[in-house]
């Protein structure tokens, strides 16, 4: 019985210490996770700080950008747009090669007119637009990042 005791304590301190790191973990992948989708986080980037600035004096200033533009769906599906979004503004912010008119894929696109309309549904559902399916961005689209650029990052050499 002695020996059987000696091998359960290293076991225990390795599943204790094997708990604390997943916690850790978790921790600290939610924390970067939450900061990574913060405006603050979104608007350092030299690329988006004009958009940015008409964001804060929006009417949509109270709503994180992650709200409007990562898709309504579990968390493995935001954090997989997430990660291939950011990677793309990483590479072209890194080589400075984003235009001065950022323009929306049409992936980005049909996930930020989902999430207007999950908000504003109730608004839109006795309008003209809702039979026909009329695209939000069409007429809003500078309503909360404004026209645009005036440069972009575009190297000329």
């Amino acid at each position: 019985m002695g020996h059987h005791g000696t091998l359960h304590k290293p076991m225990m301190k390795f599943i204790v210490a094997g708990v604390f790191i997943g916690i850790f973990i978790a921790v600290a992948g939610a924390a970067g996770y939450h900061a990574a989708g913060s405006p603050a986080f979104c608007t350092a980037c030299h690329s988006m700080k004009e958009v940015g600035g008409h964001w804060q004096r929006s009417r949509h200033k109270q709503f994180a950008c992650i709200e409007c533009h990562l898709p309504d769906g579990n968390i493995m599906v935001q954090v997989s747009y997430k990660t291939k979004a950011g990677l793309h503004d990483l590479y072209h912010e890194t080589l400075r090669t984003y235009p001065a008119a950022i323009r929306i894929t049409a992936e980005a696109r049909d996930i930020a007119e989902g999430n207007c309309l999950r908000c504003h549904f109730s608004t839109v559902e006795n309008t003209f637009m809702a039979p026909q399916g009329g695209e939000c961005l069409a007429c809003h689209r500078r309503l909360v990042h404004g026209p645009g650029q005036e440069t972009g990052g575009i190297r000329v050499e």
